[in-house]
């Protein structure tokens, strides 16, 4: 127990031995050295906000031409899956439901029947 005891305090005081070699930044220099820092990544930052705004520039334009798809698609892809129901096929379906249409549905899909020949 006593080799654990003096291998703790050996140790302890090789540790504040290195400590005392340490050159501490001044206050001065944290200050310093702290605004550099805010300023890099403020700067990092911006740096990669605009190349975000360049691609979707660029996904906009020429994706869309590639694919030969429109804005105006894209628009009403983007309305529906926010659920704002003020969209072309959302409309459809609020008007159908309004009028006791029961047949549209979400997904495009609609209930079919087969027809009742009456026979008389």
């Amino acid at each position: 127990m006593q080799n654990n005891e003096k291998k703790s305090l050996n140790s302890e005081i090789t540790m504040k031995s290195e400590l005392k070699k340490v050159i501490w930044p001044t206050g001065k220099q944290t200050v310093k050295s702290t605004a550099v820092t805010i300023a890099f990544v403020l700067l990092i930052s911006l740096i990669l906000v605009v190349f975000n705004l360049f691609f979707d520039f660029i996904s906009e334009k020429y994706y869309g031409a590639i694919l030969g798809t429109n804005e105006s698609h894209n628009h009403n892809h983007e309305v529906i899956n926010s659920g704002d129901l003020s969209g072309d096929l959302s409309g459809d379906l609020i008007q159908s439901l309004i009028s006791g249409d029961e047949s549209g549905e979400i997904s495009g899909e609609t209930e079919t029947t087969e027809p009742v020949i009456e026979v008389e």
